[in-house]
């Protein structure tokens, strides 16, 4: 393909990115095939690929498929990004140039819209920094904004950026590791319960009237209990009060789902969550170590109700946003000392937090405690994971077992039974 000399413009590097899939060679002659890249244009994407001094032979839009396009920005992301506009702000780039030159580079489209449209607010007079990455509020949260507030009026921000996308991607990895201990069970446990609804709907009736017809009558012998209750649950079940009920209760899960996407629902279940055997310890490690890190991001350039304030508008439970409300109200009206203030909510946050804080007031290193009490935190949270894990697999195997080794047992009772009497009688 002829490929002339091609120098971005401005407006074509803030024009939104394509992804385009090319074939080639590389500097060695080696083949490329089913590689892409992202670029405004056929002719920029070609230009670039040129300058890597890949000889371009086809070049075409990639199809995106039926892949939803993302409403905001994971954990990761935005941790990273915090990170990177960290470095650049610590390289002494002005945070308006850090913002433009992230976005021009960066291949997530969302993450690049939003920027471009934060860079159009930042050159308007008389804006915040804070003020115009509110206008993206899909996609940069209350807590992001608050820690470009604060620091942006304290200073130089780069400090807590870095440490707040820090935060971000442990906080990610926390919860990837707890949703990973509860992949297994939930795919076990729905793999049993789609074997029982195949053995009940499918395979036990047809077994049942086999039984009926090998029976006989004139012995007076029954069926077992255990497989007339299962017989019984099945012929229920291909019954048409079976199928509504069975209609019923997917149509109750369904809707329960949505409600816990709505914000009563995920009051109820923040709330909930908390008290709820196995995992509630675990979700109160975790929720603790996110607002205790926060705060100790923000401690050393805040007042203590000014950094709970935040901290609990950060909070990813609303039982810990209401009472860092109540502790920062306690402090400030109660003429108290911070330990004194939190000493009631040992449960929340640990029976060591109430010594950390204590001993970061006495020496003046507030801050430094509080970092490393949730660094212990964090790593009780990687502990109760492990320990999750190692507890639900082996339970849930079992239940698993019980419930379809009591089917079998009972589908496959009687046959033993019937194969003994003729037997018997031979």
């Amino acid at each position: 393909m002829s490929t002339q000399s091609f120098q971005p413009e401005s407006n074509l590097l803030d024009a939104e990115q394509v992804c385009y899939q090319y074939e080639g060679t590389n500097i060695f002659g080696a083949s490329l095939v089913n590689q892409y890249i992202y670029a405004a244009t056929p002719e920029q994407a070609e230009a670039i690929l040129t300058r890597a001094r890949i000889d371009v032979d086809v070049i075409t839009p990639r199809r995106e498929g039926l892949r939803r396009r993302k409403k905001g920005l994971s954990r990761e992301e935005l941790g990273t990004f915090s990170i990177q506009l960290a470095e650049r702000t610590k390289a002494s780039d002005p945070i308006p140039k850090a913002i433009q030159d992230i976005a021009r580079s960066t291949n997530n489209p969302l993450l690049r819209v939003a920027l471009l449209d934060v860079y159009a607010e930042i050159r308007k007079e008389s804006v915040n920094l804070d003020q115009a990455f509110s206008i993206r509020p899909d996609v940069f949260p209350e807590a992001f904004r608050h820690i470009i507030r604060v620091g942006t009026t304290k200073g130089d921000p780069s400090d807590m950026l870095a440490k707040y996308g820090q935060r971000q991607l442990l906080t990610a990895e926390n919860m990837a590791k707890v949703k990973g201990a509860l992949i297994y069970p939930s795919v076990v446990l729905s793999l049993a319960a789609i074997i029982t609804l195949l053995l009940t709907y499918f395979i036990l009736p047809r077994m049942g009237d086999m039984y009926q017809a090998l029976l006989d009558p004139k012995s007076g012998s029954s069926l077992p209990w255990l497989t007339q209750a299962l017989l019984s649950f099945s012929n229920f079940l291909v019954s048409l009060y079976g199928v509504l009920s069975l209609a019923v209760v997917i149509s109750g899960i369904v809707v329960l789902i949505r409600w816990l996407r709505t914000d009563g629902g995920k009051d109820w279940f923040q709330r909930k969550s908390l008290n709820w055997p196995l995992i509630g310890k675990l979700i109160r490690e975790f929720n603790a170590a996110h607002v205790i890190d926060l705060m100790s991001i923000l401690a050393p350039v805040l007042t203590p109700t000014e950094f709970l304030r935040e901290a609990s508008a950060a909070a990813l439970n609303v039982v810990y946003s209401e009472t860092l409300d109540a502790i920062r109200e306690s402090f400030r009206s109660g003429a108290l000392d911070l330990t004194t203030a939190m000493a009631p909510y040992a449960r929340l946050f640990g029976d060591e937090f109430a010594a950390a804080v204590a001993t970061g007031e006495q020496t003046g290193r507030l801050a430094t405690q509080l970092s490393n009490y949730a660094h212990l935190v964090d790593r009780r949270v990687q502990e109760s994971t492990a320990r999750l894990s190692k507890t639900v697999e082996p339970l849930t195997l079992i239940i698993a077992g019980l419930v379809i080794g009591l089917i079998v047992v009972a589908a496959y009772w009687p046959l033993f039974s019937l194969v003994g009497d003729l037997a018997n009688k031979k």
